[in-house]
C-alpha cells in the first residue's frame, strides 16, 4: 500500500492542476445537484419493528380518517394569567380569543380539533359531551366527570390553560418558517396584554440551525494551533483548506442523498462536526511528514515519501473510523445507521482529499509551501539570530532540537513508570463513576432550555395540570379478533345476550362481538389504569363499527422523570394478560413510549457494540504492529478515555456541576452509543501515528547487528524516539479536535453541545492520558514482551506495511543507486578531463620538440 500511495502522492504533487480542478469540480457538481434534486432532512425518530411503530399502524387501519401519530405536527399553546389573576378576567380572556382569532387568520394549512379555540369556550363544551357519552354508554357519572377532568383545558385555579391544533405537512421537520412566525406572531397578540402566552409540541420545535461561527471558531484555533506547529502561514493554511473542501463535498453528498433516503436531521451535524476535526487532522500528519523529507529529497519524491508513509497511516486511521461508523449498522437502528454511514463519508473524503488534494496544494506551492514563516515560532530563528543563508543542514539541526525537547516527558515517564501507569489508570476510572448514574431520553419540550418557550409552555403544563400531561400515552385497541367466550369476558357478554333473548330481540354475532369489545375495553381500562404510576386512563375514541378503541393514558411523572419509561414494561406485561385472555390486540404508541423503546434498544445495544469496536481494534493492532500486547493495551485506553467522557458528560450536563450548565437533563439517547464509535476511531488514530513511529525505530534497531550497548535498550529507545518523533504532531491535532468539538458546544441546541461537549473529553482524555501517559508507561515496565507475538500468529497474520518499511528501503535503494551512478559518473568525468589534459600537455610537448 505504501508503494501505491507514493505513487499517487508524487503524480498528485506533479500533476498539481489536475488534481486541484477535479476536486473543484466534484465540488461543484454535488453542490449543484443537491440544491436541485434535496427534499431536506425530517426529524422522526423511530425504529422500524418497535412496538410503539405497530401500534401507530393500528390507527392508520383502524381510523383511517386520522394521521399517523408519529408524524402529527401538533402545536400545543399556554396561556397563563399573572400571579394573582385568573383566565376569566376580561383582559385576559380578551386576549386569549385575540391569539386564537389570529391563528386561524394567519397560520397556513391549520388544522382544527376538537381541543382547537379559546380554552374557556371549548372546555366546558368537552366536558359536557365526554359526560354525556359516557353516561350513555352506562359509565358512572364519577368516571364519567373523573374522565372530563384529565382533558379538561383549564387548570383548577383557573390561572393556565391550553389549546392544541395540528399544521398540514407531511412531518414535523416540514413546518417552515412562515408557519413558525405566525405562531410567534399569534403568541406576541397575548403578551402585549400582559397574558404569557408559550408554545410547544413536535411542529413548534427549534429548526436545526447550525451556526456558522463554530466551524469559523474552530477554524481559527486550528490555524493557530497550526502556526506555532509549522511556524509558517502558508503551510498552517494548507490544512483548513483541505478540510473545507472534505466538509463541503461530504455535507453536501449527504444532503443530495435526502431524494433517495429518509434522514434525520442530526444527521449532516455530526457529519460536518467529525469530517473538519479529522480532515485537519488528516493533512497535519501528512505536511508534517513531508517537512521531515523535502530536506532529504527532492520536494516531488518527498510528496510522494509523505503520502506513502504518514499517508498509509492516515489510510488505516480512516479506515478503523470508518469501520467503527458503519458497524453501527450491527445495533439494527434505522436513523443511527445513517448516521454512522454519513459521518463514515465525509472521513472517507477527508482521507481521499488528504492523499491527493494536498501534495497537489504543495506542488502548487513549490518551495513557500512553508514560506512566510513566523520568527520565533515553531523552531524558527529570531530576527537577530537570523541567518538568511541557513542550509539545509542547519535548518534540520534546528529541527532535531525540538525533536530532543520532546524526549524529556519520555524520559521522565521512563523513571516512573508504575506511578504514571496508576496515575492515569486511577484519574480516569475516577472520572468513569459517574457514567454508571447515566439516564438517556430523546429531546423533547421538558428538556429544553428554560429559557426557550418551549421549556415554558411544558413547565407551565406541569404547573396546571401535573407532569404527566406532557407524557400522554396513546393505547389503541384492536377487537376484530375479539374471544366472545373468554372467561373475563363472558360475565358482562352472557349477560346481555340473556337480556336481550329476555326482551325477544336476540343478538347477532356482530353484536355480540361488539359486546364482547366493550368487555375488553373496560378491561383494559381497569388493568392499565389501575397501576400507582398512572394518574388516569380513559377511552377518548372509537372506530365506526364499534370494534377498535382509542384510549388516552397520563403517567403521574413527566418525559424527563427515569421512572416514566419503566412504566412502559409494566403496561407491557398488563398488555400480553389481557391479549392472551381476551384474544384482543393492545398498541401503546405516543412519544413518551416511542422515547422509552428507543432508549431502551440503544442502551441493550451498547455493550454489543463496544464489544464489537474494542474486539475489532485489539484485532487490526494486532496486524499493525504485530504484538499481542500493545492492542490490549490500546483497547484498555479506549475504555478508561470512553467511560471518562462519559463520566465527564454526566457530572456536567446531567447533574449539573457547579451549575455551569443551565438545564440539566437526560443525555440524549444515541450520543453515548456515538460517542463510542467516534472515540474508538479517533483513539485507533493517535495509537497509530505514535505507536508505528516507535516501531519503526524498533525496527531499524533491531536491523544493526552491530548495535552499541548504551543506557536504553532497544525497546526503551523506541519508546524514547517514536514518542519525540510523533507526540508533537499527535498533541497538535489532538488540540485542534478538540477546539473544533468545543466551539460546537456554542450551538442552539442541547444534544448538538453535549455531543461537541463529550467529543472533546473523549480526545482530551485520550491523547494526553492515555497515548501520552498511559501507553508508554505500559511499554516500559513489559519491556521486550511490549513487541511479543507467538510465532503461529505472526505467520497467520496478513502484513500491512503501515510504517512504509519497504518504501523507505526502496528510496534509499534508490538514493544510493543514484548516488553510486553520480560517482561513476564524476569518476569519468575526472578521467576525461585528466585524459584531456595529457593530451593537451602531450601536443605541446610535441611542438616544442
Amino acid at each position: 500500500m505504501a508503494q501505491f500511495l507514493y505513487k499517487l502522492g508524487h503524480w498528485s504533487y506533479r500533476k498539481k492542476f489536475t488534481v486541484i480542478i477535479c476536486w473543484l469540480l466534484l465540488l461543484g457538481g454535488i453542490g449543484g445537484a443537491s440544491a436541485a434534486l434535496q427534499k431536506g432532512f425530517n426529524d422522526v425518530f423511530q425504529i422500524p419493528g418497535m412496538p410503539s411503530e405497530q401500534a401507530s399502524y393500528m390507527v392508520n387501519q383502524n381510523f383511517p380518517d386520522q394521521k399517523n401519530p408519529l408524524l402529527v405536527a401538533g402545536v400545543t399553546m399556554v396561556f397563563a394569567a399573572p400571579e394573582g389573576h385568573t383566565l376569566d378576567e376580561p383582559v385576559y380572556s380578551e386576549a386569549i380569543q385575540d391569539v386564537v382569532t389570529t391563528l386561524e387568520n394567519t397560520v397556513p394549512g391549520l388544522i382544527k380539533g376538537r381541543q382547537f379555540g379559546n380554552p374557556l369556550v371549548v372546555d366546558p363544551q368537552i366536558r359536557e359531551l365526554i359526560i354525556e357519552q359516557e353516561t350513555a354508554y352506562g359509565l358512572p357519572l364519577a368516571t364519567a366527570e373523573a374522565d372530563a377532568d384529565n382533558v379538561s383545558l383549564v387548570s383548577k385555579d383557573r390561572r393556565i390553560a391550553y389549546t392544541s391544533f395540528e399544521l398540514d405537512v407531511p412531518y414535523s421537520s416540514a413546518v417552515t418558517d412562515e408557519h413558525r412566525a405566525a405562531i410567534n406572531e399569534a403568541m406576541e397578540v397575548g403578551r402585549a396584554a400582559g397574558l404569557q402566552v408559550e408554545g410547544g409540541g413536535s411542529g413548534f420545535g427549534d429548526p436545526i440551525v447550525i451556526k456558522s461561527t463554530s466551524e469559523i471558531i474552530g477554524l481559527g484555533v486550528a490555524f493557530v494551533v497550526l502556526v506555532f506547529t509549522f511556524g509558517s502561514l502558508v503551510a498552517a493554511g494548507l490544512p483548513l483548506i483541505t478540510a473545507v473542501v472534505g466538509i463541503g463535498i461530504g455535507s453536501l453528498s449527504i444532503m443530495l442523498a435526502t431524494a433517495f433516503l429518509d434522514l434525520n436531521n442530526v444527521t449532516p451535524v455530526l457529519a460536518v462536526m467529525l469530517g473538519l476535526a479529522v480532515g485537519i487532522d488528516y493533512s497535519l500528519f501528512i505536511l508534517s511528514r513531508y517537512r521531515t523529507e523535502y530536506r532529504k529529497y527532492p520536494r516531488e519524491v518527498a510528496a510522494g515519501i509523505a503520502v506513502g508513509t504518514a499517508g498509509s497511516a492516515v489510510v488505516f486511521a480512516g479506515l478503523t473510523v470508518i469501520v467503527a461508523l458503519a458497524a453501527l449498522a450491527l445495533v439494527g437502528i434505522p436513523f443511527l445507521t445513517w448516521m454512522g454511514a454519513a459521518a463514515a463519508l465525509t472521513v472517507a473524503v477527508a482521507v481521499a482529499v488528504a492523499l491527493t488534494l494536498l501534495p497537489a496544494l504543495m506542488g502548487l506551492c513549490g518551495s513557500y509551501t512553508f514560506g512566510v514563516k513566523i520568527p520565533g515560532i515553531a523552531g524558527n530563528p529570531r530576527p537577530k539570530n537570523a541567518d538568511k543563508n541557513e542550509t539545509d543542514a542547519q535548518a534540520q539541526a534546528r529541527e532535531d532540537a525540538r525533536v530532543k525537547k520532546g524526549q524529556r516527558w519520555a524520559r521522565t515517564v521512563h523513571r516512573f513508570p508504575g506511578l504514571v501507569l496508576t496515575l492515569v489508570i486511577l484519574g480516569l476510572g475516577a472520572l468513569s463513576v459517574p457514567a454508571l448514574g447515566l439516564e438517556m431520553s430523546l429531546p423533547s419540550d421538558s428538556t429544553s432550555y428554560k429559557n426557550t418557550t418551549q421549556r415554558k409552555s411544558a413547565d407551565l403544563l406541569a404547573e396546571g395540570f401535573g407532569p404527566g400531561v406532557n407524557a400522554p400515552f396513546l393505547v389503541v385497541v384492536d377487537a376484530h379478533n375479539v374471544n366472545t367466550q373468554a372467561k373475563s369476558l363472558s360475565p358482562i357478554v352472557d349477560g346481555a345476550i340473556d337480556d336481550a333473548i329476555s326482551k325477544g330481540q336476540p343478538l347477532t354475532q356482530t353484536e355480540i362481538k361488539q359486546v364482547a369489545a366493550g368487555a375488553a375495553y373496560a378491561r383494559v381500562l381497569q388493568l392499565l389504569g389501575t397501576s400507582p404510576d398512572v394518574k388516569h386512563m380513559q377511552l377518548f375514541d372509537a372506530s365506526d363499527d364499534g370494534l377498535a378503541a382509542q384510549m388516552l393514558l397520563t403517567p403521574v411523572t413527566g418525559p424527563a422523570d427515569a421512572d416514566t419509561p419503566k412504566i412502559l414494561g409494566a403496561l407491557r406485561n398488563a398488555e400480553k394478560e389481557i391479549e392472551d385472555t381476551t384474544g384482543i390486540v393492545i398498541g401503546i404508541t405516543g412519544l413518551t413510549p416511542i422515547q422509552a423503546e428507543i432508549t431502551e434498544s440503544l442502551g441493550a445495544a451498547m455493550p454489543r457494540y463496544l464489544a464489537v469496536v474494542v474486539g475489532l481494534a485489539i484485532l487490526l493492532l494486532l496486524i499493525v504492529f504485530r504484538s499481542v500486547m500493545v492492542p490490549l493495551v490500546a483497547g484498555l485506553g479506549f475504555l478508561l478515555s470512553v467511560g471518562a467522557a462519559f463520566g465527564l458528560t454526566v457530572l456536567f450536563w446531567q447533574k449539573g456541576l457547579w451549575g455551569i450548565v443551565g438545564t440539566p437533563a437526560p443525555i440524549i439517547s444515541f450520543m453515548p452509543i456515538f460517542l463510542i464509535g467516534v472515540t474508538f476511531g479517533l483513539a485507533m488514530d493517535y495509537q497509530v501515528f505514535l505507536v508505528s513511529r516507535m516501531r519503526e525505530h524498533y525496527a531499524s534497531l533491531t536491523a544493526k547487528k552491530d548495535r552499541a550497548p548504551g543506557r536504553y535498550n532497544a525497546v526503551e529507545e523506541s519508546v524514547i524516539e517514536g514518542f519525540s518523533m510523533g507526540s508533537r504532531v499527535v498533541t497538535a491535532a489532538a488540540l485542534i479536535m478538540i477546539s473544533v468539538f468545543v466551539a460546537f458546544i456554542d450551538q442552539p441546541l442541547p444534544f448538538i453541545k453535549i455531543f461537541g461537549f463529550a467529543l472533546a473529553a473523549g480526545v482530551l482524555c485520550d491523547a494526553f492520558f492515555v497515548r501520552m501517559g498511559l501507553v508508554p508507561a505500559s511499554m516500559f515496565l513489559m519491556g521486550r514482551a511490549t513487541w511479543w507475538i507467538p510465532r503461529w500468529l505472526d505467520n497467520i497474520l496478513p502484513h500491512i506495511d503501515i510504517e512504509g518499511e519497504a518504501l523507505a528501503r526502496q528510496i534509499d535503494r534508490q538514493r544510493r543507486d543514484k548516488e553510486a551512478r553520480a560517482d561513476v559518473e564524476l569518476e569519468a568525468s575526472r578521467a576525461r578531463g585528466s585524459l584531456k589534459k595529457s593530451l593537451k600537455i602531450g601536443g605541446r610537448h610535441s611542438l616544442n620538440d
